[in-house]
């Protein structure tokens, strides 16, 4: 498998100026209030403050600034016939309330639809979560479905500007995953959500089990640096392929169903574990201490 990490990218002395949670303060600290254009810069720091996910985005942070990725990279528009035609399709809003986001990868750019009423500013929490997104493997070029059918298997989608972790789990896991990052880098950091509108909530709770069971180190490889062959043999190791059960439910926003399916994995593993100790007690035994009939011989 092949994977990424700061020593090949030749970045392992960077973090001399990595910001601190003791000299860090975030330039924002509301995921409700409105930013604009010239605000991108600001989503930048967050995205690289401190956060359980800083050692894995700073790497991939580091490559990106020397490629493509335009100085202004935020676009915020007030409809989607001012984006691309190949993107207009994925601004979704429901009950015009969500403020729809995509990004370009190739491009390096983000785009956000502007809420009802407004026309060039969005909030700080979508525009993260889309940063996120952005950075997300693969960050460098385009990924044909042959290359990635032969490196990560099937995939959810063909479309080559989904992260590698969407395009691997599908729909629930990768926005759950995209926001559960942003919501965990924005508590580190003292940055309040957005409560009004909660577009991924129903993605999150399963997620958030994933990380529990699986470790945020695993997690994160897999989400920033492509290690999604890793975190699959990890899920399978110990759900066997019943793991897609709970991503299937995770994408259909049936979070009940997802969790219980969890729930019943993981005590389908602990009664195994049980029998297996079991076992393993009772064949130690039988060398330990003499059967009945063996006494009496030797006697």
């Amino acid at each position: 498998m092949y994977i990424r990490t700061p020593e090949m990218w030749g970045l392992a002395d960077l973090p001399s100026a990595k910001p601190t949670a003791k000299s860090y303060r975030p330039p924002l600290t509301n995921g409700g209030e409105f930013i604009r254009e010239e605000d991108a810069d600001k989503v930048l720091t967050i995205l690289s403050g401190p956060s359980p996910y800083q050692d894995y985005i700073l790497p991939v942070m580091a490559v990106r600034a020397t490629s493509q990725r335009p100085r202004n990279f935020l676009r915020i528009v007030s409809s989607p016939e001012e984006v691309p035609e190949h993107l207009r399709r994925r601004f979704v809003t429901i009950n015009n309330k969500i403020v729809g986001g995509t990004i370009d990868r190739p491009a390096g750019t983000i785009y956000l639809l502007a809420p009802p009423g407004r026309r060039n500013d969005t909030r700080l929490e979508f525009a993260l979560h889309e940063a996120v997104h952005l950075f997300a493997h693969p960050f460098m070029s385009l990924v044909d479905e042959r290359t990635f059918r032969s490196s990560y298997g099937r995939g959810c989608t063909t479309e080559t500007d989904v992260g590698t972790f969407q395009r691997k789990y599908c729909l629930g896991f990768g926005e759950g995953a995209t926001q559960v990052i942003t919501e965990q880098i924005m508590k580190a950091q003292g940055i309040t959500k957005y409560k009004e509108d909660r577009p991924y909530k129903e993605f999150t709770p399963p997620v958030l089990e994933l990380i529990r069971i699986f470790s945020i180190d695993r997690f994160a490889r897999a989400y920033f640096w492509g290690a999604v062959n890793e975190f699959t043999q990890a899920m399978e190791s110990r759900w066997g392929n019943a793991w897609r059960n709970v991503a299937n439910f995770t994408s259909a926003r049936d979070t009940k169903k997802a969790l219980a399916w969890i729930t019943r994995l993981e005590l389908t593993r602990k009664l195994q574990e049980q029998g297996a100790e079991i076992r393993r007690r009772k064949l130690k035994g039988k060398g330990d201490f003499p059967t009945l009939s063996r006494s009496k011989k030797y006697a």
